[in-house]
């Protein structure tokens, strides 16, 4: 080997000591002088997550970086939970489990904060959470066949059945003590307004008239039923006790009267009606039958539902193309969109905080009424949420109190 190629071999060897040396000072640079902390996510609840007040949910976050010892659940900037690492050397890569029962109804943000033992510290994501007060939803679905009322909870979880027969049972009403109203045609005949107790598998037939008995709905009083009859036609609005006695005649309209709701201090009911040709909604007092027109509009207005604070009525309208969930004054002003369903969305009802509309809304599978499903959002419109999905029509939900 000649004196060259040695000088060759030298500063080759040089250059390799040189490569080695850049890669360790950027190996120092990136790991040993980076940040303690280098990400934390909460991997569940998912963002948008909807959960029921009261029952508790494991909040799973994931975290890696060098020496991570304490890891700190946030809820609404307030802090809920600290836990701390088995090692006290600290861990490079953290799977921690917080726990966290929600207090209150509404939208909550959480946060989690994981620190370094060096005192790093790095926040996940906001995830936002919904979570609505405990009870459950009344539908109506033909999922097994015909038409059967159906409980679920208002996350949309424990589907119950309620009634199981040959009859088509629609249109139910939560009382109080867990008493359901719900309408019932049999084959071949007419529709009846029903009573279910609670626990009970029997109901009683309230209403036997020629023609037509449906929509029933609870008074708030929990004595007064409120229902449809087309027994001497066109259909108008009736009252009744609870035991089906003292039936009497509310409106006498010269066009069919359709899909009453209570005020909440009972002293008046919304519905729709077809006068002069159109749909539209108006409000009856109980007391003396004044009858006051609140929609006047080309378009078809109905499914009126009175907000249990007593300043607003849902309603559904196709007087923006698409029938779409709308929103106004008591007294018939300042209507607005609430929804924007591509196929539309209709039936609105009110939770009794008056803090969500549960209703239902087309999906766009199926034909005809084959498509629509139950939802949930929030009273001013924001982040409807799907309970039930499936190929059959879930129809006509309202809100049940949790003792019911």
């Amino acid at each position: 080997m000649t004196g060259r190629d040695i000088r060759i071999l030298a500063l080759l060897s040089l250059l390799i000591i040189l490569v080695y040396a850049g890669l360790g000072l950027l190996f120092v640079d990136l790991v040993l002088l980076s940040p303690d902390v280098s990400s934390a996510e909460i991997v569940y609840p998912p963002h948008g997550f909807l959960t029921v007040e009261g029952e508790g949910i494991t909040v799973q976050a994931s975290a890696a970086g060098r020496n991570l010892v304490r890891s700190e659940l946030w809820v609404d900037e307030a802090l809920v939970e600290t836990l701390t690492s088995d090692s006290a050397a600290g861990l490079a890569a953290w799977s921690v489990a917080h726990s966290w029962s929600p207090q209150g109804s509404g939208r909550h943000q959480l946060v989690v904060k994981v620190y370094s033992r060096e005192g790093g510290m790095l926040n996940s994501p906001v995830t936002v959470v919904d979570v609505i007060p405990m009870g459950r939803i009344a539908f109506a679905s033909d999922r097994d066949g015909n038409y059967e009322i159906y409980t679920m909870r208002t996350d949309g979880r424990e589907v119950v059945r309620l009634t199981d027969g040959p009859e088509q049972d629609r249109e139910p009403s939560c009382g109080s003590a867990g008493v359901m109203l719900f309408s019932s045609t049999a084959i071949g005949g007419g529709a009846d307004i029903w009573l279910l107790e609670p626990e009970s598998t029997e109901a009683t037939n309230l209403t036997r008239a020629l023609g037509g008995d449906y929509s029933p709905r609870w008074a708030p009083d929990g004595e007064t039923i409120g229902f449809v009859s087309d027994r001497h036609r066109p259909a108008q609005l009736y009252l009744m006790t609870s035991d089906g006695r003292g039936q009497t005649q509310l409106t006498r309209q010269e066009s069919s009267v359709e899909q009453p709701s209570w005020a909440p201090d009972g002293s008046a009911l919304a519905f729709a009606s077809k006068r002069d040709g159109n749909w539209d909604i108006f409000n009856i007092s109980v007391e003396d039958g004044n009858t006051v027109r609140l929609t006047e509009d080309p378009a078809r207005d109905w499914y009126p539902a009175w907000s249990p604070r007593n300043d607003q009525i849902a309603f559904t309208s196709d007087r923006g193309g698409r029938q779409q969930i709308y929103v106004m004054e008591a007294d018939g002003t300042e209507p607005r969109r609430l929804t924007a369903f591509p196929v539309g969305a209709e039936q609105p009802q009110w939770s009794a905080d008056g803090e969500w509309i549960v209703f239902v809304a087309y999906t766009g599978r199926g034909d005809g009424l084959k498509t629509r499903e139950v939802y949930i959002m929030d009273s001013d419109g924001r982040d409807p949420t799907r309970l039930t999905d499936n190929v059959f029509d879930d129809t006509e939900p309202v809100w049940c109190q949790q003792n019911e």
